[in-house]
């Protein structure tokens, strides 16, 4: 007789703000901090092997299961986010250190001495071209004191789209005198960084003769566009995009449902008299917040009333615990969830940027954010460790959640939904648990927050409660940032890797005055292709001998990859997850070839 068994996947949304947090630390010391130390260390500054070591040993001691679960008592939650913020507070340091070192060795002295300059660095082993945003503190020039970027080695001016000015006091320190403060103006600014090269950068400088740009994103009431993407914001909040290659529009896009939570960390279980709560039936307010010709951002306010907390409503809370049947419902009393959407349409950008914010005052509660695919199929592609995998959209009758509802499942940064034809994709940093509904919308409906109350077991029907510990109900502000990605084709051809890595990997702008050095104004240290590669790691091998490439290949087909470096490399071999050797590779000029079989890690260490 078939058994039905739950797999406790649903510790996947409890504590989301932890999980997000942990996310964050990890992409920033992975992929950022430790890379970043690489090209320093390569240009002959000291390898900040203690730094980095501290910071993965704090990291990894909030991977523990009971911690980055976050089914335990609020004292573990507080415990991960003071971890998790040392490796942030690490990681930033040696980001910024690591900067340091490289941009003093660029040659910037041909500019004039007064000259600012903003250097642009990326960290991702792929030329990027995509509009960036900056903060800029230049000296008082008056009321007008408008500017554009130059490129000093070609003399190719860039438009400048300011979004904020103010009068500013910036501090300077000097290494022989105290630290005297300047008066400046700080701009926040959006310009297009074109083609920064793979782990490298290319230094502007500022034209202070120059006009800031003027023009406008916006299409309509409520819309905007860009080369790629049409966006139109609907009365209820919902977004309407169209995919202009393909033709293909998504409506109904992020639109949030609340409903109730009768679980505990371990499992969701919907209250018996549930009321779920679709915010397409509240009050929005819709504000155009910036507009230019290279960024434009709609701020969507969504102001939900929900049931305030749950009512056991004369059941036993031990059996709704154990899953066996409830008689709970939501309270009648309300409190207000106001969810506000920013949605960001860059120039050239092929996803649309949302960052959601909200301040949770409800318990007992699940808040979910969907987006209606209505593409054909059975199955969605998911990211997942070193992969992407394929998980049925419908259950039949051979599957262990045949005639199962609201099944939810593991993500790593996006989850793709695409008929062959043309596709949809959800990519994340830190949002963990999604669901792809069997219905004909099949919509992805990602978990922002599960609030419950904590309640410790070790045997079946023994529950120790513990209502005062709060922090498992998730109150105060929340904020998620995602991407919406309409595509052509499935997840490989419509780049949706490539998309997912510029996300987690954000180019870093630097300003910097004029000084002399030995590289030129651009250039790169490492590009690899192709990008439907994973880019996992870069870093020193353990043993001091080399530097270790890492990536992934997440399809099922054999890739030649290359490896190109600012230098030809001594040496370069295969080796093991253990950094064991297993064969030479060959190198030509600056290149590196070897072949990444379908589904497999593949680790280099080459010696420069």
């Amino acid at each position: 007789m078939p058994v039905t068994m739950h797999l406790y996947s649903d510790v996947l949304s409890s504590r989301t703000r932890m999980k997000s947090r942990c996310a964050d630390a990890e992409y920033l010391l992975q992929r950022r901090a430790e890379p970043l130390a690489v090209l320093a260390s390569w240009l002959g500054a000291d390898w900040p092997g203690a730094y980095l070591d501290l910071a993965w040993k704090t990291l990894l001691k909030c991977h523990a299961h009971d911690s980055i679960s976050g089914s335990g008592v609020d004292a573990i939650e507080e415990d991960m986010m003071n971890r998790l913020n040392q490796v942030i507070h690490l990681s930033e340091g040696l980001v910024s250190r690591s900067l340091g070192a490289v941009q003093l060795q660029i040659n910037t002295g041909e500019t004039g001495t007064d000259d600012v300059l903003v250097t642009v660095f990326n960290a991702q082993p792929q030329a990027r071209s995509e509009v960036v945003t900056a903060i800029l503190d230049l000296p008082y020039r008056g009321p007008r004191g408008e500017f554009t970027l130059t490129d000093p080695q070609t003399g190719k001016s860039f438009p400048v789209q300011a979004a904020a000015r103010k009068p500013h006091w910036s501090i300077v320190n000097h290494a022989w005198d105290a630290p005297a403060m300047v008066r400046s103006e700080r701009f926040t600014v959006h310009f297009p960084a074109e083609a920064v090269p793979g782990l490298g950068y290319a230094v502007l400088k500022v034209d202070r003769s120059g006009a800031f740009a003027r023009g406008s994103m916006v299409c309509g009431a409520n819309a905007m566009e860009n080369e790629h993407l049409r966006v139109r914001i609907a009365n209820d909040g919902t977004l309407s995009v169209t995919h202009k290659s393909s033709g293909v529009t998504y409506t109904d896009l992020n639109y949030f449902v609340d409903n109730g939570e009768a679980g505990h960390a371990w499992m969701h279980h919907n209250p018996a008299r549930d009321r779920a709560l679709d915010s397409r039936g509240f009050p929005v307010r819709i504000a155009l917040e910036e507009d230019g010709p290279l960024l434009a951002r709609y701020r969507v306010e969504v102001m939900m009333e929900v049931p305030a907390r749950l009512d056991e409503n004369g059941g036993d809370p031990w059996q709704r615990l154990d899953g066996i049947g409830n008689s709970a419902a939501r309270a009648e009393g309300t409190r207000p969830l106001r969810i506000v959407s920013r949605i960001t349409l860059r120039r050239g950008a092929k996803s649309v940027a949302v960052d959601v914010s909200f301040d949770n005052t409800v318990e007992d509660h699940r808040l979910r954010v969907f987006f209606p695919t209505r593409r054909p199929g059975k199955v969605c592609r998911v990211e997942s460790a070193f992969d992407v995998i394929s998980r049925d959209t419908v259950f039949g009758p051979d599957s262990p959640w045949h005639n199962c509802q609201g099944v939810t499942f593991p993500m790593q940064r996006f989850v793709d939904v695409s008929d062959g034809a043309a596709g949809l994709a959800f990519i994340s940093r830190g949002l963990r648990e999604y669901e792809v509904t069997q219905d004909a919308e099949r919509a992805i409906a990602v978990t922002l927050l599960r609030a419950y109350e904590v309640n410790l077991t070790t045997v079946s029907c023994r529950w120790d409660a513990h209502p005062e510990m709060k922090l498992a109900q998730a109150p105060g502000a929340h904020a998620f940032s995602y991407l919406i990605c309409p595509h052509a084709g499935y997840y490989a051809a419509g780049g949706v890797v490539a998309e997912a890595e510029r996300f987690v990997t954000p180019l870093e702008p630097a300003q910097a005055g004029a000084h002399p050095g030995g590289l030129p104004a651009r250039m790169g240290f490492l590009e690899m292709e192709p990008d439907i590669l994973t880019f996992s790691a870069l870093k020193r091998a353990e043993n001091g001998d080399g530097w270790i490439v890492r990536v992934a290949n997440p399809t099922m087909t054999a890739m030649k990859g290359k490896l190109h470096f600012g230098q030809t490399p001594v040496s370069a071999e295969m080796v093991s997850l253990e950094e064991v050797s297993e064969k030479e590779l060959p190198v030509k000029n600056n290149t590196v070839v070897f072949t990444a079989g379908p589904k497999k890690i593949v680790t280099i260490r080459v010696r420069l």
